[in-house]
């Protein structure tokens, strides 16, 4: 059962679910249940869990880089859908902008070797997922897209 905070809205059956996550780690759980559930009979297991991985990521990142410690709880949107060519994941949030299309991946070598803390996870996303970024000016949004084409399994 969700939580009380966890919102859950069927547009279409089978073909759209929208989410509303609140901005903390807490959440995150229930909402790789729900995108589980989501695509449970309509893909492949390992597809599954690329997809899940992806978007737990994104969100795991908009958490924790794009709002301060002092930030109220906010909902992040979160809109899975499933289209005969692609499965792709909408993300909006009232976080601080961040567009990671623009952020140049370092090769997974560099990464290891500057003891980095940070960009594996954007650059796993890249390579399973196409990103999409938009800032959404008069709701002051980030809306960040991720798409995974049928036609790759």
């Amino acid at each position: 059962m969700p939580s009380p905070d966890f919102r859950l809205n069927r547009l279409e059956p089978n073909k759209v679910k929208v989410l509303e996550v609140p901005n903390t780690l807490d959440s995150l759980s229930e909402l790789r249940k729900e995108t589980r559930n989501f695509l449970n009979e309509i893909c492949p297991d390992e597809i599954k869990t690329k997809l899940v991985f992806c978007l737990d990521e994104i969100i795991t990142n908009v958490i924790e880089h794009g709002f301060t410690k002092n930030s109220p709880v906010s909902l992040i949107q979160v809109e899975l859908v499933d289209t005969n060519e692609e499965w792709k994941f909408v993300v909006k949030d009232e976080g601080i902008p961040f567009d990671p299309t623009k952020v140049k991946s370092e090769t997974w070598k560099q990464l290891y070797e500057s003891g980095s803390d940070g960009g594996f996870g954007i650059r796993s996303v890249k390579k399973i997922m196409k990103i999409e970024y938009k800032r959404l000016v008069p709701e002051s949004k980030n809306e960040l897209t991720l798409v995974y084409p049928k036609e790759s399994f």
